[in-house]
Formats: structure tokens, sequence, C-alpha cells
């Protein structure tokens, strides 16, 4: 089996370097965020030097407003077509450090997804409205919107779609300490999984070229970091001071997490993972009579665990990138390898089969190119998300999955595949909710807008209006999104093909996730972006796509229709 239900397993495979926040190739733009950045280690000192007691506060504060409009959401159904909403969110990071001791660092996101204005039913199940009149309104409340079932038959996909759910206010999305030893770097609490943006996470921040980043991965974690050259440096005596800048050198770091605890009096069911990174730095260079700035070539190994369910794996991420002259270049690649029984077991449950563990194998690939050519940028961008045709509890796992802010485009994968593959999960559960297992991978079966099984194309070219002297900025951006299933087989839809499976073959009982025949071309998505930029503090952009419908996205009856998304945001941050 090689379904979108491995991501609960692949997204771990994260790792980071110590206080190192990956920052893309480009700057990001249409949304803003406000980070500590660590340009040092941070007061980590040669020993014997005294450094000044002194107290360093960083902050930063966000607010955006978004509202969207996709007609349709459902390409080949007509009980959902358009749907609308705009909803808010606000984001806080404050750190309190003293020079040369360590700090500590706070984020958290207040009313995230909340939609504007007083929603749901004054009396029944929660959301709840202030008001029972809508004209008397006059405070808003706390919804936001989601897949749920609408309808009468729970076993109907028909009959799920939007429906009002309750929001807590504030969530924290990262609580950390940082200490300074005479060695390096030691980093503990609730942290980001990764810095920066890659195809294993997304630290939630603003590295997107397309769309906005809603969620954070995150990671309860001790980590050491330190710079191995200096470390090789001091061990041989080395008289020159040292370098504690992050932009140049050698760095190592280990970590240890933990990712899920359960039952305390048992150990069994925890699910830890280990890891070491390498990172080689270089912020300039004349390498080959070419003129290199901002070098990065990282290489990392983690170990995923469980007894509980017979679970190992190793993950291997790789990251490049650089800048040589007008060229900017960036490569990732992530290679995953183990055994596991969750997931056969949540699977073999729904088809009414045998469990069995199953071997994990999947991969991952990203690579841009972008040529800066005065104010113009022409890139060429691939990205590459190993797929599965066969759902069955006794086949491997291969199903590799993009973090879930890692945009990939503005329609296709973030709301189109979400919408339908969060209504086939819908089914799932209702036909699960009586069965006694203790792995539930249907859930993650819900794509949630990440790329997977998938190989794309996606060329884009962004102009710059103005001089960067200018306080203003104005910028359009236009891109062409080509997707093709990465499985020989095609799209699947993972739950409605194992309740259809019949027999010994899978690939008669089949469906994508509109319940027709698989195939293997997603479509072609036309992408444009048009924004305004005052002072890099107050953003205002609007986003439109139209998806044209390949094979892959077709019903029963080979009918589809174009879809159409127009997006508008405001972003404040300081």
């Amino acid at each position: 089996m090689r379904t979108h239900a491995v991501v609960a397993g692949l997204v771990i495979f994260a790792w980071s370097i110590a206080a190192t926040a990956q920052q893309p190739t480009t700057p990001p733009e249409g949304e803003a965020q406000i980070e500590p950045q660590f340009e040092e280690l941070d007061g980590a000192v040669e020993p014997g030097v005294e450094t000044p007691q002194r107290w360093i506060v960083d902050g930063g504060a966000e607010l955006r407003l978004r509202s969207l409009r996709i007609d349709p959401i459902e390409l080949s159904g007509t009980d959902i077509n358009l749907i609308h909403w705009s909803e808010m969110r606000a984001r806080l990071d404050a750190s309190v450090r003293r020079a040369g001791v360590g700090g500590v660092t706070i984020q958290l996101d207040a009313l995230d997804g909340v939609l504007l204005g007083d929603n749901g039913q004054f009396v029944g199940p929660p959301p709840n409205s202030n008001t029972g009149v809508s004209l008397s309104a006059k405070r808003p409340n706390l919804t936001r919107w989601e897949v749920g079932l609408r309808g009468d038959d729970p076993l109907s996909r028909d009959d799920y779609g939007p429906v009002l759910v309750p929001v807590e206010p504030i969530a924290i999305n990262h609580l950390y300490a940082d200490v300074n030893l005479p060695i390096g770097l030691l980093r503990f609490g609730r942290q980001p999984l990764n810095y920066g943006a890659t195809i294993t996470s997304h630290d939630g921040g603003r590295h997107n070229r397309w769309g906005v980043s809603k969620y954070s991965d995150s990671v309860d974690r001790v980590l050491f970091g330190t710079k191995l050259d200096e470390a090789i440096k001091a061990i041989g005596g080395s008289d020159a001071p040292p370098d504690l800048s992050l932009d140049n050198g050698v760095l190592l770091a280990v970590f240890h997490d933990w990712m899920k605890q359960d039952d305390v009096a048992l150990f069994r069911d925890d699910l830890r993972q280990i890891g070491v990174a390498v990172q080689w730095k270089k912020s300039e260079a004349d390498w080959f009579g070419a003129d290199w700035s901002g070098f990065t070539l990282s290489q990392g190994a983690v170990r995923l665990r469980n007894v509980k369910f017979d679970s190992l794996a190793y993950g291997f991420p790789f990251l490049f990138e650089t800048s040589i002259g007008d060229i900017d270049l960036e490569a990732q690649y992530m290679h995953i390898r183990g055994k596991s029984n969750e997931i056969s077991e949540g699977f073999a449950a729904l088809a009414s089969k045998p469990s069995a563990q199953q071997d994990i194998i999947a991969h991952g690939a990203r690579g841009v190119v972008d040529w800066n050519i005065g104010r113009v940028r022409l890139t060429a961008e691939g990205n590459y998300a190993s797929g599965d045709d066969d759902p069955r509890a006794t086949t491997p796992i291969t199903s590799f999955t993009f973090a879930r802010d890692l945009n990939v485009g503005l329609l296709m994968f973030e709301h189109i595949l979400a919408f339908e593959s969060a209504r086939s999960v819908g089914v799932g559960i209702e036909n699960l909710s009586g069965a006694d297992v203790e792995s539930f991978p249907l859930t993650e079966a819900s794509t949630e807008g990440r790329f997977t099984n998938a190989i794309a194309a996606f060329p884009q070219v962004r102009v710059d209006w103005l001089h960067p002297r200018f306080n203003h900025q104005i910028h359009t951006q236009v891109g062409v999104l080509m997707a093709w299933s990465a499985a020989a087989g095609g799209v699947v839809d993972p739950i409605m093909t194992s309740l259809a499976e019949d027999g010994e073959r899978i690939d008669d009982d089949a469906v994508n996730y509109h319940g027709g025949r698989p195939a293997r071309f997603y479509g072609t998505e036309i992408d444009l972006q048009v924004g305004y930029t005052f002072r890099d503090n107050f953003h205002f952009v609007i986003e439109g796509a139209a998806l044209f419908p390949g094979p892959a996205l077709w019903d029963e009856n080979q009918d589809a229709v174009n879809s159409f998304l127009v997006e508008n945001r405001l972003v404040f941050a300081f």
C-alpha cells in the first residue's frame, strides 16, 4: 500500500541545524512574518572571555486578512459549486535573551483561520452564534470551516462539504530555550521541526511565492549544535579568534524528538526520533572564476522508532542552494526507507482484510532555478513526490508528501484535491467508527493541500516594476503548473478504492477522488499574482488561478468543469 496516509510517518523526517534559519533564494512575497533571527551563536563565546551581561528583547507582530472565492470547488458535482469566505490570523513573536547566556523564544497565533463575522446557529451544537437575528449581529464569534457531514448519509461522499466548527482562540507554535555553552548551543522545548521551507517540513514563515502559510510544523526536541570547523581548530590549539558567524563554516547538529508518548505507564507506545545533520556554508566565494554567494550544502540522517507497531524508518534529507552571479539554484531530495504495521492495521480493517507489516520506500525532490535579469526573474521549477496506485494493506508504502505549507500552485493541490480527499476521509472514518482498531490512519489520507503523488513542471515569470530604492513596490508574477501522477497506475483514492476492493486484483476496483477511472494527467493550472508593498510592512496581494482539469480529475462520466480562484489579502507586519 502506498497511500497518502503515510504522511503521518513522512512529515517527521525533517532535520534542523541549531539557530540556522533556512531562507529561500529569493525574497518571499504576499505574506509577512517577523521572526527572531540569530546571526551569530547568540553570545556563545570563547572560554575565559568576559561578556557584557546585557538583555536583548526581540519581537514582532503580523495581522493577516484574506478573502477567497473558488468556483467551483466540486469539479463534477452539483451540490457544492461556488464557495467564498474571509478569514484572519494574528501572529506574535517574542524572545528575551541575555548576551553570552541564552534566552527564551515564543511564537503564538491568535484567531487563526477564524471566519469574519458572527457565524453559526443560535441554538444547537457548537459553534453558536451570538444572536438569533443576523440583522442584529454586533459581535463576531470564533468559527472556521472544514469538510464535514452536511447531509443525511454518512456513507455517501456527496453528503460531505463545508461545515462550521469552533476555533481555539490562541495556539502556541513554539516555546523553547537556548543555552549558550562554551562548545555550542543547546536548544530544548517546542521548536520548529525545520527552519525555513523544505519538502519535509515548513516552519510556517513567509517563504512561499504563491499563497500563504497556515501551519507550523513543530516538535518537542532537545538539540545541540556547534561549529565543527571551529571545534577542530580549538582542539588543534589555533590562536585565531573564533568565527561564530553562521554564514561560514561547517555546522553539526544532533537531536532527540518526542513525537508521541500516549500512555505514560507504557514505553512501547512511544514514538521517538533521533537525528544528525551536517551543513557546510559559505557566504561568498570566487570558485571556478565565478561569484558565489549564499552557498549551503546539507546532509542529514534520522531514525524513527515505535515498538507498538514495529515501526522502524530512516530518512536522508539533502539540501543544496547557492547563487552564482545572476543565477539562484535550489535542490532538495529526501529518501525514506523502513517498515511498519501501523498504516496497514487501519486500512486492513477498512477493506476487511488481514493486516501485515509493510515496507516503506518513498522519495521526494524539488529543483528551482532563478535567472535574475534586472527587475525580471525567470524561474524553472520542478517537483516530484512518489505516489501509489495500490492502497492494499499488504503492499509497500511508497507515497511521499510535501510539507503542508510548501505550496505548489494555488488551486489544484491547495484546494481541489484537499476538498475531495477530505470528503473521502469522512466516509472512511464513518466506516471504521465501530471497528476495534488501534491505528487510525485515515485522517492522514486527507491531503490538506499537500503536494503528493505528482510530477510537476512549473515555469514562472516575475517582474518588479519599481526600483528597490523606492518605499513602494509593485510586482506581477505568472506561472503555468502542469502535473502528472508519479504512480504508473494514475491518481487513486485510497479510501474509496479500499471500500470497493472485491478480489485479488485492485486495478479493476480503483477510482480517483472524483469517482472516475485512475489516470495520470492532473491538468494545467495558470496562476497570476499582483502585489503592492509599502516599506516591507504593508502588503496587498491579489492572486488568481484557472484550472483546466485532466483525466485524473474526471468523474465516472469523464466530466469535469474548469475551476477558478480569486484571492485577495491584506497583511501588516512590524
